[in-house]
């Protein structure tokens, strides 16, 4: 007997007992926080010794899920864990998983000069027809925005299929139009800058930019290594024996769909949608393509967003659909939305970001409580490391050991004092990092020195107490050397200050 369907009230696993025993994976999302997972998944394949036959993911869940199921054995899915672990923490900053579209990186770098202007325009007088000043434009034609999906002339799109035409489409920042542009009365600001400064030619392409490519951000070079035919082969998901579903909602009809292993749509009960089968990693792309910040992608006609906006921890489909009787749930984010400084001069991208943070948040608060209540292992944070955004080689490994201690907590008997001490090291190891940040930028002052001195002395203190089997890899370290920064200097060439 299969679980009734998930109607936002939480609901007994009545029938589980009657299932062929089978294990799966339900992995959230949560942009570059996927370290986290991938630190708990290093723990359930090395100590636990997991072996799934089903994938459920949404989002960056999505990468970590397509790179564990190539294989059916879960020696060869470690192994492919720790590959994906390896090339997550070779990103030194945030081009490397997000890289900004050129009319983005233009509005970024003329925004401080633009400000000036708009703040010593609104100290004067206005105008009595501020109107006369917008810059209308007379043309007939509109422009037509170019169809990111559709072949350009001169451009050998048509020979491009599988990973190769994921990879194009999601790193691809096509050309801005240089013919005219329908404004439309397009943005007051922009028409009052273009009053204001010289800078004429680059508020046109700003906008014409942002109506191209509707996104802030493609791919970074993450993505061409993920897809890299000696790293991920899109085709053996069909014919490893692993079941997969990668969650994504289409804009044209709101509805929450899955990719499957094989290329397929199907509806949030598993029921087929059309005929057309696509590459799994274009189902990847759509499942990571954040609204406002990567471009939507196209299958069959409609355009799929991000599955978290309907389903970011997606367990109703592995357990109520898949048959999975034993769930493990990986989530990254802490539940409850933390409290962040005021948004009322916050850019486009933070506001988005916000709102889906917290749109996230309430529909995990319920898909948690089912998967719990189906009797599911559920492993997330209570910490925030850093945001989904964040691309920094300390905070990605203090993460990625958080998650390792989170999944080792719940597969040991520690007591509230060691989850409290696990905490303590997480905390700690982050305002160490912020400490070394200043110091290496020449900016720490003698109280910040004196406090760094302390922070790593009680780092090791909590690293000696902590029990054994919490203790991830490495852990020996801790106090003793520098957290990742990507600094240019080599480690044996710098001076640990709190050693000297």
């Amino acid at each position: 007997m299969e679980l009734p369907s998930w109607l936002g009230i939480p609901t007994l696993p009545f029938g589980l007992g009657s299932r062929t025993p089978q294990q799966g994976l339900v992995l959230a999302g949560g942009g570059s926080r996927a370290s986290f997972q991938m630190g708990a998944l290093r723990h359930l394949y090395d100590v636990v010794g997991i072996a799934p036959t089903v994938m459920v993911a949404t989002s960056a869940g999505s990468i970590v899920a397509c790179t564990l199921a190539q294989w059916t054995d879960p020696d060869q899915q470690a192994a492919a864990l720790r590959r994906l672990e390896t090339m997550w923490l070779e990103m030194t900053d945030q081009t490397d998983m997000f890289t900004p579209r050129a009319w983005f990186s233009r509005l970024l770098e003329k925004g401080p000069e633009w400000m000036s202007l708009l703040n010593r325009e609104a100290a004067k007088p206005k105008s009595p027809r501020p109107w006369m000043s917008l810059p209308f434009h007379h043309g007939e034609e509109e422009t037509k925005v170019p169809d990111p999906a559709e072949p350009v002339a001169g451009r050998d799109d048509d020979r491009l299929t599988g990973q190769a035409w994921t990879l194009e489409i999601a790193t691809r920042d096509d050309p801005i139009p240089t013919d005219s542009w329908t404004p439309g009365v397009v943005l007051q600001v922009l028409s009052a800058l273009s009053r204001l400064s010289l800078d004429g030619g680059d508020i046109s392409t700003i906008v014409r930019g942002a109506e191209a490519s509707g996104s802030t951000y493609r791919a970074g070079p993450i993505l061409a290594k993920l897809l890299d035919r000696n790293f991920f082969k899109s085709e053996l998901l069909a014919t490893s024996g692993m079941s997969i579903r990668l969650a994504t909602v289409a804009l044209e009809s709101g509805e929450l769909r899955y990719v499957t292993e094989s290329g397929e749509l199907v509806d949030r009960d598993n029921n087929p949608i059309g005929s057309s089968t696509f590459d799994v990693s274009r189902g990847v792309l759509a499942s990571c393509s954040i609204p406002g910040v990567f471009r939507p992608v196209d299958l069959d006609g409609e355009h799929y967003v991000d599955g978290g906006l309907r389903e970011n921890v997606p367990a109703e489909m592995a357990i109520g659909h898949l048959g999975v009787t034993n769930p493990y749930v990986i989530t990254c984010s802490p539940q409850g939305a933390s409290r962040e400084s005021d948004f009322g001069s916050r850019n486009m991208l933070d506001l988005v970001t916000r709102s889906v943070s917290i749109l996230t948040d309430e529909t995990e608060r319920d898909e948690v409580a089912y998967a719990r209540n189906a009797g599911a292992v559920v492993i997330g944070p209570e910490i925030s490391v850093h945001d989904s955004m964040t691309v920094d080689p300390g905070l990605l490994r203090i993460n990625r050991d958080y998650g390792w201690m989170c999944s080792a907590e719940t597969h040991v008997k520690a007591s509230s004092q060691d989850h409290e001490l696990v905490k303590n090291a997480v905390r700690t190891r982050v305002r160490g990092w912020e400490l070394e940040q200043a110091w290496l930028k020449e900016e720490a002052t003698r109280d910040e020195m004196t406090q760094m001195q302390h922070v790593k002395d009680h780092l090791r203190e909590v690293a000696a107490r902590m029990p054994a089997d919490l203790a991830p890899e490495g852990i020996e370290t801790w106090g003793y050397v520098l957290e990742g920064h990507g600094h240019p200097a080599a480690p044996e060439d710098v001076v640990i200050p709190w050693q000297v």
